[in-house]
């Protein structure tokens, strides 16, 4: 069953048929579509639940504290303010970690893929030498593409540039972030063939000693389930049939 409403201007995709409750949030520079295969697979068993990210093409800007109340709106509208399952991918982890630390109440479990929940000072602090000069070449590379792409650079100016906070070493912190408190049974999902990893050790180690958490590292890139959708929707079903 398809269902579209619209919340705070956004309009939601609600596909599937079950009690549960999967909200999918993505990251730039993907929509919506980046959950395209994990809705066919779960859609039997869960509501699926996605919407295209409020500020990536919006004319005007989004705070911190409007896109989690919007995150909220959802579930109250699909779901009766009763708690979903989460369902993050890139920068969707940084603010999917802000809307569960700010709204407990509505999270039951949480699948983060790709970033963790550490604070950028952890994170930069975690990393060696060697790292450290790959994320120096990165940020010259993203600097470049910025200032040569003109969506990409209003882009991430509306969103706050949480990655630039922790990868970039931004002076100040996004405006109102909560610190990272593991609340609830969590995935963690990574790929192992990229650079560098986007979690700190300790994050990865909270997370394994987390009651019914578990982490998992696939032989992919960053976009763990574009690249190995099988074998990520079959990981991501197991842990949550069995958390």
């Amino acid at each position: 069953m398809a269902e579209r409403l619209t919340v705070d201007g956004v309009t939601i995709h609600v596909d599937g048929a079950g009690e549960e409750v999967i909200m999918m949030i993505h990251g730039w520079p993907y929509d919506r579509s980046l959950w395209d295969a994990q809705v066919a697979a779960f859609s039997p068993t869960y509501r699926c639940v996605r919407f295209s990210f409020p500020s990536q093409r919006a004319k005007s800007s989004h705070r911190l504290d409007e896109i989690t109340q919007m995150y909220a709106d959802t579930v109250l509208a699909v779901n009766g303010g009763r708690p979903v399952i989460l369902m993050l991918s890139d920068w969707g982890c940084i603010f999917g970690y802000q809307f569960a630390l700010r709204y407990p109440e509505l999270v039951s479990r949480v699948i983060g893929v790709g970033i963790g929940g550490s604070s950028q000072v952890t994170y930069r602090a975690s990393l060696d030498w060697k790292t450290r000069l790959k994320l120096a070449f990165a940020h010259r590379r993203l600097n470049a593409a910025t200032r040569s792409s003109r969506e990409a650079r209003e882009a991430c100016s509306r969103l706050q540039l949480p990655h630039a906070i922790t990868w970039l070493r931004a002076s100040q912190p996004t405006m109102g972030a909560l610190p990272f408190k593991l609340r609830w049974p969590m995935l963690y999902i990574y790929g192992k063939r990229k650079p560098f990893p986007f979690h700190t050790r300790s994050f990865e180690q909270a997370v394994q000693a987390k009651p019914d958490s578990q982490v998992i590292a696939f032989r992919s890139g960053h976009w763990v389930m574009r690249e190995q959708p099988e074998a990520f929707n079959s990981a991501v079903l197991g842990w949550l049939k069995g958390a």
